[in-house]
């Protein structure tokens, strides 16, 4: 009776089989390759098998002019082979959605390892190598506290990214994917037909249709805007949306409809500068503080609520609060780290005697 550790051997050893024919392919899919390094992972038994396997795969040709020499004695050769020897797995890098559980490998008969067998073990691994190198390229950038930065990417593609940043970006054969985990980037995308560019940014995917676009993410806050030709945002549904519009997605939920938007000072924080027309005086203290060290305070809510209009260097906290120090019922209380604003009390242009 066959002893269960030999069954278990047994079977490992058929998908090690599978495995060594499934990724012959020229052009496995991303999920396939990261299956089959998530299984040799799984146990040592499983790497000694398929090495058996491959090691078998090599040998096959000189077995053809021996007629002496039978399957099992090949594996036996090639066990004892394998423990002598150590082949490097390149690792994958993870993607956003990864699956937790491993596919079982892909059926074949044991036919498909004799026509495998004449790719070699030397083959396979130079494949794997080249392949881990060229069809999944991952990089991650991230800025600082008021830094910008501008990163160029393999295809052509372009990002500035805006202060405190933080993004991935994965290259395979199917797409070209930026997941952006937090801050703000615009994005100017190069055409590739093979290859889609899909942004990724909170509740949202935006998929660019030739185009150039700003996504900012604030905690469950995406805004999208399109600066130039279109982009497909799918958040529950879908939505296109063109030049000069902006889409807000709160938490994967898209607004009722995109809106108008001033391009220009949508992406003014390119040039360093804040643009804002009747925008919440709380609001715009606070794009202040993305960018400088001493921060702004507002607690009054009138006070956040106030409609401002200037446009300033977005580094230059001072100005903006001599700006404030003009404004009729606010006071500006400085501190080597913050800059607090508060009511005071408005003054009555008939008391003022530098209106007469």
């Amino acid at each position: 009776m066959t002893s269960t550790s030999d069954q278990i051997r047994a079977a490992v050893a058929r998908q090690a089989a599978d495995w060594f024919v499934a990724i012959q392919d020229s052009a496995p899919e991303y999920a396939d390759r990261a299956a089959f390094v998530a299984w040799l992972k799984a146990s040592p038994i499983h790497v000694e098998e398929y090495l058996g396997v491959a090691l078998i795969a090599r040998d096959l040709p000189a077995a053809a002019d021996d007629s002496e020499m039978s399957v099992e004695t090949l594996l036996e050769l090639a066990r004892a082979d394998a423990a002598s020897n150590v082949v490097p797995v390149p690792a994958l890098q993870r993607r956003d959605r990864a699956a937790r559980h491993v596919p079982a490998p892909p059926r074949w008969s044991m036919a498909g390892v004799a026509v495998a067998a004449l790719v070699t073990l030397a083959v396979s691994i130079f494949w794997w190598i080249a392949a881990d190198r060229s069809a999944s390229l991952v990089q991650t950038y991230r800025t600082a506290h008021g830094e910008q930065v501008l990163k160029r990417l393999p295809d052509g593609s372009a990002m500035h990214l805006n202060t405190e940043t933080a993004i991935a970006v994965i290259y395979d054969r199917g797409e070209r994917l930026a997941h952006l985990e937090s801050g703000q980037a615009l994005f100017k995308v190069a055409h590739d037909d093979a290859r889609r560019f899909r942004v990724v940014a909170g509740g949202a995917e935006i998929v660019a249709v030739g185009t150039q676009f700003d996504v900012r993410l604030a905690g469950k806050i995406a805004v999208v805007t399109v600066v130039e030709g279109k982009v497909d945002v799918f958040a529950g549904t879908q939505r296109r949306v063109e030049t000069g519009y902006r889409l807000r997605i709160d938490d994967g939920v898209m607004s009722a409809q995109s809106e108008p938007v001033d391009v220009q000072a949508a992406v003014a924080w390119l040039q360093h500068k804040i643009v804002f027309e009747h925008r919440p005086l709380g609001e715009v203290a606070d794009e202040f503080n993305r960018y400088g060290v001493v921060q702004f305070t507002i607690d009054d809510a009138a006070l956040r609520a106030l409609p401002v209009s200037g446009v300033f260097d977005a580094y230059d906290s001072n100005s903006f609060a001599a700006f404030l120090e003009t404004l009729n019922g606010v006071r500006v209380e400085r501190t080597p780290t913050r800059i607090r604003v508060v009511k005071s009390k408005p003054v009555n242009p008939a008391d003022d005697p530098t209106a007469h």
